[in-house]
C-alpha cells in the first residue's frame, strides 16, 4: 500500500481533509531542517567530548545530590497505618453512617471510629450481583 492510496482513502472516509494534507506536506521541509540541525548539535557535542577524551553524557543534567535518608519512627508509622486502616474502614460506608464514623474520629479518637465503622460495615447487607 503506498502512501498516496492511504492518504486518499483518509480524504475519502472523511476522516482528514485535503487542506490539512497540504498543510502538513508544506511543514515537513522545515521539520527535516530542524532534525537535521537538532542533529548536527549533538554530533558537535560528542565529537568535542571525544576531542577531550571524556566519556559523552547524554542526559546533559547536572549531578544529582545524595538523597537525604529517611528514618520513620515506630509512632509515625503506628499513626500511617491506622490512617489507612481508617480510610479504608470508611470507603465502605455511605452517608449518614460516615459522617457518624467522622464524628467519632474527631471526638473520641481514630482507633475507636475504626471499631465502630467496622461493626457498621458488618450490619450492612451485601449486595446482589
Amino acid at each position: 500500500m503506498t502512501l498516496a492510496y492511504a492518504v486518499d482513502r483518509l480524504i475519502q472516509e472523511g476522516k482528514t481533509s485535503l487542506a490539512e494534507v497540504r498543510r502538513f506536506a508544506e511543514e515537513r521541509p522545515a521539520r527535516i531542517a530542524a532534525l537535521e540541525r537538532e542533529l548536527a548539535t549533538l554530533k558537535a557535542g560528542h565529537a568535542a567530548a571525544k576531542a577531550l577524551n571524556r566519556p559523552v553524557d547524554h542526559r546533559g543534567a547536572p549531578a544529582k545530590r545524595p538523597k537525604r535518608k529517611f528514618t520513620m519512627t515506630a509512632r509515625a508509622r503506628a499513626a500511617r497505618k491506622r490512617q489507612g486502616q481508617y480510610l479504608a474502614a470508611l470507603k465502605r460506608l455511605k452517608g449518614v453512617e460516615r459522617a457518624r464514623v467522622k464524628t467519632v474520629a474527631r471526638k473520641e479518637g481514630v482507633a475507636n471510629a475504626i471499631e465502630l465503622a467496622r461493626k457498621l460495615a458488618k450490619a450492612v447487607p451485601a449486595k446482589a450481583a
